[in-house]
């Protein structure tokens, strides 16, 4: 063999050498695998991600990793891939060894032999589990700020109607609708904290539902039964649904009508506390499924935290909401 003819090989031996450290140092997932789905090669964070180790899966048909209602995604790829396709960013599922499902960003290319055929498939498989969740947290983020917005608006306007009726002049409703919308944004900042600040550790559940009412209607600020003293945990996510509660009932119940009348009851049940939320009066409009579906979600969401739960009954010209939460969550006494 020439001096030349060595030296290639020995830069093919340097490169290929070099090629396997990338390979077993990626941070990612790199899977070789043959078109009949046959898995050739399976790297370190292979191991890590799919909890198969190399000696588990080399042999084994990569579907071992694919959930079955992604099957069909196979023998789509398998296609693209015979047709010399590069397949890039495509997001799917996959299933690790202990049946997780993990969300992955795939990278899939050809790999030819020395004639130019299309032999195998190389994989580079990246975790978007994180990415994923941020997405799913981003989306509820502006759903929420949509629904408060057009809240806003709407219990402006109901306040507006609601209050008119009481006064003479346009004066005293201005004057009126300034105290109540100074009273409404702070009893919406009770609702939304910041986390930085300090939480009012132990403020009673009188106390918050007064806060809360105070803008819609003060002359109904009533709590029968078991007052508490609030954990901190408890305050946001109870200050929350109270304030959710208000703002449906200015558009569409009590607090939008003169008879309208409110019953806020609560008792302690073993280790559970129950609040339940009562109004009556001739409803007109009622929200429509789509918002009182979403008020009803965030609601259930906030309280999930505290182990509770969210339950709406809707009847001709009532309207009940009974909230649970674990005793011990809602109180001190943690």
């Amino acid at each position: 063999m020439t001096k030349q003819g060595i030296l290639n090989l020995q830069i093919k031996g340097a490169l290929e050498s070099h090629f396997a450290a990338i390979v077993e140092g990626s941070n990612d997932a790199i899977i070789t695998k043959h078109l009949d789905g046959r898995i050739m090669s399976w790297n370190p964070s292979a191991e890590r991600l799919l909890g198969y180790t190399a000696a588990e899966a080399i042999g084994q048909s990569i579907t071992m990793i694919i959930p079955h209602d992604h099957m069909e995604e196979e023998a789509d790829i398998i296609r693209r891939l015979t047709r010399g396709e590069r397949i890039e960013h495509f997001e799917t599922v996959r299933c690790r060894k202990n049946g997780q499902l993990v969300d992955l960003s795939l990278t899939i290319s050809p790999v030819r032999d020395t004639a130019g055929n299309i032999v195998a498939a190389s994989k580079i498989a990246r975790d978007i589990t994180l990415q994923k969740q941020l997405e799913e947290q981003q989306r509820i983020l502006l759903a929420e700020m949509r629904h408060r917005v057009g809240n806003s608006f709407a219990i402006a306007s109901g306040l507006i109607s609601v209050f008119a009726r009481g006064v003479d002049t346009a004066q005293e409703l201005a004057a009126m609708m300034k105290n109540r919308l100074v009273a409404l944004s702070s009893a919406q900042s009770l609702a939304v904290t910041d986390p930085l600040a300090p939480m009012r550790s132990g403020v009673p559940l009188s106390d918050l539902l007064r806060d809360i009412l105070l803008p819609f209607r003060a002359d109904l600020v009533v709590l029968e039964g078991d007052d508490i003293p609030l954990s901190d945990r408890a305050l946001t996510p109870l200050a929350f649904v109270f304030y959710e509660l208000c703002t449906n009932s200015v558009k569409y119940g009590a607090l939008g009508q003169e008879d309208g009348t409110l019953q806020v009851m609560s008792k302690i049940d073993g280790p559970r506390f129950e609040i339940t939320w009562r109004e009556s009066g001739s409803f007109g409009a009622t929200p429509s499924e789509g918002e009182a579906g979403f008020g009803s979600r965030m609601c259930e969401r906030m309280l999930a935290a505290l182990g509770g739960t969210f339950h709406r009954e809707i009847a001709p010209g009532q309207m009940t909401v009974r909230v649970h939460v674990a005793l011990s969550a809602a109180t001190q006494e943690d």
